[in-house]
């Protein structure tokens, strides 16, 4: 029994063996622990927790995504001042995009914003804003995470003639300057009828 100790910490750290390997006795491959206090089932556990931890974060995963697919907001209602504030900037932000803010995208912007539940003087202070061209790095820095950035490029994509080319590259751009994967953006754009 003594023979056997050294031969079986040489196997199990890749050393040379000094002697022949001898068959395994029934103790060493049993499932309880050996005489080193070592449980062998133990290292077999290790690939299934690790296929178990896999599948709970690809679930988990496909949860979060699933839930960022909502269409643009339809109305503003639920959302806080700041939320509102952001995405009635974003909508402004890719209006201007091709250069002018045209009547029907500034009916939709002001529609939207109308729904909110900011106050009159909030409200005129966006009013004023929408008018003037934005800068999108400063809004981008605003967005606080994954389902944000989705609405964000939702909102966007609900303002503006998504067919007109120029705004087809401004989509494209903000989608990648939000971080979004590529399926999410191409199931938004279906969502609201564009194919880039």
């Amino acid at each position: 029994m003594t023979q056997a100790k050294p031969n079986l910490l040489t196997r199990l750290f890749g050393g040379a063996p000094e002697a022949p390997v001898p068959a395994p006795s029934p103790t060493l491959t049993s499932a309880g622990p050996t005489e080193t206090g070592e449980a062998k089932p133990r290292l077999g556990h290790e690939p299934v927790l690790h296929a178990m931890l896999a599948r709970q974060i690809l679930d988990s995963h496909l949860r979060n995504r699933h839930q960022l697919l909502d269409r643009a907001p339809a109305d503003f209602r639920g959302f806080g001042a700041e939320e509102t504030d952001l995405l009635v900037l974003a909508m402004a932000a890719a209006a201007h995009a091709d250069g002018e803010l045209d009547a029907t995208e500034r009916g939709r912007i002001r529609s939207r914003l109308n729904t909110s539940s900011l106050d009159e003087e909030d409200r005129d202070r966006l009013q004023r804003q929408i008018e003037e061209p934005q800068c999108l790095e400063e809004l981008i820095r605003r967005v606080d995470g994954p389902r944000m950035a989705a609405r964000f490029y939702a909102v966007s994509l609900a303002t503006v003639d998504k067919h007109a080319p120029i705004n087809r590259s401004y989509l494209r751009y903000l989608a990648q300057r939000l971080g979004l994967p590529a399926d999410l953006v191409v199931r938004l754009n279906r969502q609201m009828g564009l194919r880039l």
